[in-house]
């Protein structure tokens, strides 16, 4: 017999995103050895640079072995990995034009970890997060299922293209503060997933003044900063100065090394807050949520050199990011779906409700099984990222070319069978 919370949590029910990618993984599907398993177009991976990533990692000197770092070493960050960190979000994340003090980072077992621990220091069981819908639907489960926060998502529309609107957060924290509900912040997720949009240095300031208004954390997760791959502009919380920040100890940075270097393996995430206090908490779990010194040290290496980052790997993961967006719009271009064009990320939200036979969750929850149990191919289901109108799926344009054509090609097969 388990406790109540485990068997609530992970036995009556599983995550869809877990349970999906577990079926993936059973049954991964090669071109040579196994055409008939599963194509994983649902999991946010990048697999596009795995070539340039094996061949900067298998560099001679990189893993490298010292007798201190198979003790208890460096579990919020050793100092070289904090200093390097400082030096790589002052360069690629303020531009050089505000330096980050190492004092302010921690580093934690993934992007994943990191919200939870952030929920856990921030928020007592019930107090609630607000985040815009459609959204990542993994933060639900890093804020709620041991934490027990309450995540609360804000309503955005189709119908203007899923504009992201700070009124609509104000209006969701009066009703939660008329019912007696604790409102303890919001998380903004920029560049956003799913819809790989990026938002703007004044709309940014608009939620950092929101929160101030109303006293409420801001949380910016910006795991796919530097997968921005067109010419809009990007601005991280990073790069606004403290002296323009009402109350510094207000704003929470997140990234990590799982989406725009493809090493979700590595379960490195980085925290960055000006607040001393949450610092201090931090470092008192940091027990449970340390990552493994060797790993540390060799992201020393990757993200110390200046060049290889700049001149090879950026510049070569734009290019094929935009590569394998342009593939999905060609092999899908004559079922005229609509999409939201992203601008960042590893994904593009597209609109199959054309291929709907009634437009309600049910139907679509058909359609994902179509594809899943018939066509074999995962994508995930709008309404599995709270959006309402149903219809939207999220399509992970960034594995293995190969893979991807297979994908479309199915997904292509599916459609034209359904209309």
């Amino acid at each position: 017999m388990l406790s109540r919370r485990a068997t609530n949590t992970y036995l009556k029910s599983e995550e869809f995103l877990m349970k999906s990618f577990m079926k993936c993984y059973a049954d991964p599907y090669c071109q040579q050895t196994n055409q008939d398993g599963m194509v994983n177009l649902g999991t946010a991976i990048n697999q596009l640079c795995e070539d340039i990533i094996s061949e900067k990692l298998n560099e001679t000197g990189i893993f490298e072995h010292q007798p201190s770092w198979q003790h208890y070493f460096g579990l919020n960050g050793t100092p070289d990995f904090l200093q390097t960190l400082a030096d790589f979000l002052t360069r690629k994340f303020t531009n050089d034009e505000d330096p980050i003090s190492k004092e302010n980072i921690r580093v934690v077992n993934g992007v994943s970890s990191s919200l939870e621990a952030l929920a856990w220091s921030l928020c007592d069981p019930g107090d609630i997060i607000l985040t815009a819908l459609p959204t990542y639907s993994r933060f639900f489960a890093d804020l709620q299922e041991r934490v027990e926060a309450k995540v609360i998502g804000v309503h955005l529309s189709d119908e203007d293209d899923f504009e992201l609107r700070p009124e609509l957060f104000e209006q969701e924290i009066l009703l939660r503060k008329e019912k007696g509900e604790v409102v303890r912040g919001i998380l903004l997720c920029n560049p956003h997933n799913p819809l790989g949009k990026v938002y703007s240095r004044d709309l940014v300031m608009e939620f950092i003044d929101l929160c101030t208004k109303y006293d409420l954390h801001l949380l910016v997760d910006e795991v796919y900063a530097l997968s921005v791959f067109d010419s809009t502009p990007f601005t991280s919380i990073l790069s606004i100065p403290r002296e323009e920040i009402p109350n510094p100890n207000l704003i929470h940075f997140l990234w990590g090394l799982s989406k725009d270097f493809g090493l979700a393996g590595f379960r490195t995430g980085v925290i960055h807050t000006y607040n001393k206090d949450l610092l201090k908490s931090l470092d008192g779990m940091s027990i449970f949520t340390s990552l493994p010194a060797h790993i540390q040290q060799v992201s020393v290496k990757l993200l110390g050199d200046q060049r290889w980052i700049d001149d090879v790997y950026i510049p070569t993961n734009h290019a094929r990011l935009r590569e394998s967006l342009q593939l999905v719009k060609t092999m899908l271009g004559d079922l005229n779906l609509r999409f939201i064009r992203p601008s960042a990320g590893l994904f593009c939200w597209i609109d199959f409700s054309a291929y709907l036979k009634k437009s309600t969750k049910e139907e679509e929850i058909a359609m994902f099984e179509r594809l899943f149990e018939k066509g074999k191919v995962y994508i995930v289901p709008g309404t599995e990222f709270g959006c309402i109108k149903p219809g939207w799926f999220r399509i992970i344009f960034t594995v293995n070319p190969d893979v991807l054509k297979e994908g479309l090609r199915r997904i292509k097969e599916i459609l034209m069978s359904s209309g």
